[in-house]
Protein backbone atom coordinates (compact mmCIF):
# COMPACT_ATOMS: atom_id res chain seq x y z
CA UNK A 1 0.00 0.00 0.00
CA UNK A 2 1.07 3.26 -0.94
CA UNK A 3 0.82 6.59 1.27
CA UNK A 4 1.35 10.05 0.49
CA UNK A 5 0.84 12.50 3.08
CA UNK A 6 1.09 16.46 2.29
CA UNK A 7 1.33 19.38 4.48
CA UNK A 8 -0.21 22.94 4.30
CA UNK A 9 0.62 25.46 6.58
CA UNK A 10 2.60 23.25 9.07
CA UNK A 11 6.37 21.47 8.88
CA UNK A 12 6.17 17.96 8.89
CA UNK A 13 8.10 15.71 11.33
CA UNK A 14 9.52 12.37 11.90
CA UNK A 15 7.29 11.66 15.06
CA UNK A 16 4.12 13.00 12.96
CA UNK A 17 4.92 10.36 9.82
CA UNK A 18 5.68 7.72 12.14
CA UNK A 19 2.46 7.98 14.16
CA UNK A 20 0.65 8.09 10.88
CA UNK A 21 2.43 5.29 9.52
CA UNK A 22 1.19 3.34 12.69
CA UNK A 23 -2.55 4.29 12.29
CA UNK A 24 -2.43 3.63 8.23
CA UNK A 25 -0.98 0.50 9.04
CA UNK A 26 -4.59 -0.92 10.76
CA UNK A 27 -6.68 -0.20 7.14
CA UNK A 28 -4.18 -2.63 4.96
CA UNK A 29 -6.84 -5.67 6.71
CA UNK A 30 -9.27 -3.75 4.28
CA UNK A 31 -7.15 -2.67 1.18
CA UNK A 32 -5.08 -4.71 -1.06
CA UNK A 33 -1.12 -4.26 -1.49
CA UNK A 34 -2.38 -2.29 -5.06
CA UNK A 35 -4.35 0.35 -2.59
CA UNK A 36 -3.02 3.85 -2.39
CA UNK A 37 -3.76 6.33 0.52
CA UNK A 38 -3.93 10.69 0.06
CA UNK A 39 -3.47 12.37 3.22
CA UNK A 40 -3.86 16.13 3.28
CA UNK A 41 -3.45 17.71 6.18
CA UNK A 42 -3.68 21.35 6.67
CA UNK A 43 -3.66 24.08 9.75
CA UNK A 44 -6.29 27.06 9.48
CA UNK A 45 -5.83 29.87 12.22
CA UNK A 46 -7.23 27.97 14.91
CA UNK A 47 -8.40 24.33 13.18
CA UNK A 48 -6.76 21.60 11.76
CA UNK A 49 -8.48 19.42 8.39
CA UNK A 50 -7.35 16.15 7.51
CA UNK A 51 -8.63 14.61 4.14
CA UNK A 52 -8.19 11.29 2.83
CA UNK A 53 -8.75 9.89 -0.45
CA UNK A 54 -8.32 5.95 -0.54
CA UNK A 55 -7.59 4.26 -4.28
CA UNK A 56 -8.66 0.73 -4.03
CA UNK A 57 -9.39 -1.89 -6.30
CA UNK A 58 -12.56 -1.56 -7.22
CA UNK A 59 -13.85 1.46 -5.47
CA UNK A 60 -12.15 4.81 -4.05
CA UNK A 61 -13.17 6.80 -1.12
CA UNK A 62 -12.86 10.22 0.48
CA UNK A 63 -12.93 10.83 4.09
CA UNK A 64 -12.37 14.09 5.52
CA UNK A 65 -12.86 15.79 9.55
CA UNK A 66 -12.09 18.97 11.20
CA UNK A 67 -10.27 19.13 14.69
CA UNK A 68 -8.78 21.38 17.56
CA UNK A 69 -5.28 19.49 17.25
CA UNK A 70 -3.94 17.63 14.47
CA UNK A 71 -4.10 14.16 15.84
CA UNK A 72 -7.97 14.84 16.96
CA UNK A 73 -8.33 15.29 13.01
CA UNK A 74 -6.46 12.52 12.04
CA UNK A 75 -8.18 10.23 14.30
CA UNK A 76 -11.75 11.33 13.14
CA UNK A 77 -10.99 10.65 9.65
CA UNK A 78 -9.21 6.91 10.27
CA UNK A 79 -12.42 6.20 12.54
CA UNK A 80 -14.74 7.05 9.43
CA UNK A 81 -12.20 5.22 7.12
CA UNK A 82 -12.23 2.25 9.31
CA UNK A 83 -16.05 2.14 9.89
CA UNK A 84 -16.51 2.30 6.25
CA UNK A 85 -14.07 0.45 4.87
CA UNK A 86 -15.42 -2.63 7.41
CA UNK A 87 -18.73 -2.09 6.42
CA UNK A 88 -17.83 -2.90 2.87
CA UNK A 89 -15.80 -5.69 3.72
CA UNK A 90 -19.16 -7.35 5.41
CA UNK A 91 -21.19 -6.68 2.64
CA UNK A 92 -18.68 -8.22 0.13
CA UNK A 93 -18.71 -11.20 3.15
CA UNK A 94 -22.37 -11.52 3.19
CA UNK A 95 -22.79 -11.54 -0.81
CA UNK A 96 -20.14 -14.33 -0.87
CA UNK A 97 -22.28 -16.48 1.68
CA UNK A 98 -25.25 -15.90 0.21
CA UNK A 99 -23.63 -17.76 -2.93
CA UNK A 100 -22.70 -21.00 -1.00
CA UNK A 101 -25.15 -23.23 1.46
CA UNK A 102 -24.51 -25.01 4.34
CA UNK A 103 -23.57 -28.51 4.26
CA UNK A 104 -24.89 -29.05 8.05
CA UNK A 105 -28.47 -28.02 6.88
CA UNK A 106 -28.33 -29.74 4.44
CA UNK A 107 -27.10 -33.24 5.34
CA UNK A 108 -29.28 -33.24 8.98
CA UNK A 109 -32.23 -35.83 8.33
Amino acid sequence: MQVHVHYQGMDPSPWLDQFIASRINKLERYLGQASSVDIHLKHTDRTYKTSMAIHGVFKDYAFSSDGENLYESFTLAMDKASRSLGEQKRKVKDKINRKFFSLKKDLAY
